[in-house]
């Protein structure tokens, strides 16, 4: 009994707390995002530290995910898994860095972090509904209805905020390396022709010379300038009817909820690289755009490759067929989408999404978005008056209304 009680006054507390909320409206359009969490994998002191972490910390969050803060922002790699040259596990998948990371979750129980984080867990240990409710856009009325009407509607209220927000929380976790590329080039090229002496001995002296040529020619290919390496590790919170069902029991009781043990399971994992030619001195701009460029290809290849990163967005118009996604997530043109429209399951209560089209980008019109504000896209494209274009438009689709959504399919 005391379970569903619990239930309801949460669902009536959901309910009330979305009075107030604003009206949508075509230039702000409301929809459900995927939550994310970003901590800073810290190690040893590589090349330029100072300039790459300044940068980390102004990074401009991606707007395709509500930001989801946490305590734990930043990983101190244990000493024996700090390597001599700084790269070699970002570079050869090294599994150290991932073995800190799992232990970091499981000692600093980040996924309770996580779960406090969505009920605004507050100095007393008590929590209360208002992010969900926010995240959400929950109809007051329609929520306060169904519960005075039926238990079953309330419990269906937070079974479907815990499917729509809750079971979309993610947290990744960065790794930087900015160095020199002569040393590295130089020390690739004296392994390469070690070893290649090695495979070519006894063998005439033109193919061991031709082995080193070719060591020497890769050596001058890549000796100049910077190169800025990332990896990230992407995990998502575990969330299920049962482990919410656990989670409101313990409800207005924060020790037992102490003793819970929320788990998260990992995603995939991303390494880039980025090359800066110019010089060192007074480069800290450069820097600054490169690792910007170096993150947004991170999560952008993520959301190519795992279907359940991919964030869904909202049709800005629908004749022509817009919205405000582009190259930074990715997009060169030809990609294929689903149109979506939310609707809501009468019998359950919870949100349902049911395609009613598909389309595909306009390689013509899509929108360079690679920059920061205030700043110039590299690219401009123009729509058919010449006017720089502020979103990417797709194929017509004759269902697709404005506030509809977008979901990017292989």
């Amino acid at each position: 009994m005391r379970n569903k009680n619990t239930a309801l006054i949460l669902a009536s507390a959901l309910a009330l707390g979305a009075v107030g909320a604003k009206a949508q409206t075509a230039e702000t359009p409301k929809y459900r995002r995927s939550s994310l969490a970003m901590v800073l994998v810290d190690a040893n002191n590589f090349d330029r530290k100072d300039v790459v972490l300044r940068s980390w910390n102004s990074y401009p969050f991606p707007d395709k995910y509500d930001k989801h803060n946490i305590p734990f922002k930043t990983l101190q790699l244990s000493p024996t898994t700090i390597d001599v040259q700084g790269i070699v596990d970002l570079t050869t998948g090294k599994a150290d860095v991932q073995a800190d990371i799992d232990k970091a979750i499981k000692d600093n129980k980040i996924g309770n972090q996580l779960v406090a984080a969505w009920f605004n867990r507050s100095a007393n240990g008590k929590f209360d509904m208002k992010l969900i409710q926010q995240r959400g856009h929950y109809n007051a009325t329609e929520l306060e209805a169904s519960v005075a009407k039926q238990q079953t509607r309330g419990m269906a209220a937070l079974a479907d905020a815990g499917e729509e927000l809750i079971n979309n929380t993610f947290i990744s976790f960065t790794r930087f390396v900015f160095f020199k590329n002569e040393p590295v080039a130089a020390l690739i090229s004296k392994i390469a022709k070690k070893e290649a002496a090695e495979r070519l001995a006894g063998k005439p002296q033109m193919a061991i010379d031709a082995a080193y040529k070719t060591a020497d020619a890769a050596y001058e290919a890549a000796k100049d300038g910077q190169t800025l390496f990332s990896k990230t590790w992407l995990y998502k919170l575990v969330w299920n009817d049962s482990i919410a069902a656990e989670f409101y029991n313990v409800w207005d009781n924060p020790a037992a909820f102490d003793k819970l043990d929320f788990q998260l399971e990992l995603v995939g994992v991303q390494t880039n690289s980025s090359v800066l030619l110019l010089a060192l001195d007074g480069a800290e701009a450069a820097i600054h755009k490169v690792e910007v460029r170096n993150i947004d290809k991170v999560f952008a290849e993520l959301q190519q490759k795992y279907d359940v990163f991919k964030p869904k967005i909202p049709i800005l118009t629908s004749d022509p067929l817009t919205a405000q996604i582009g190259m930074k997530e990715g997009l060169k043109g030809g990609e294929k989408f689903q149109v979506l429209e939310m609707t809501q399951d009468p019998a359950t209560g919870r949100t349902k999404y049911v395609v009613v089209g598909k389309t595909k980008v306009d390689k013509k019109l899509v929108w360079d978005n690679r920059y920061n504000a205030g700043e110039a896209p590299e690219v401009e494209v123009t729509d058919k008056e010449g006017n720089p274009i502020a979103a990417t438009t797709f194929k017509k689709v004759k269902k697709a209304q404005p506030g509809m959504l977008l979901k990017q399919v292989k």
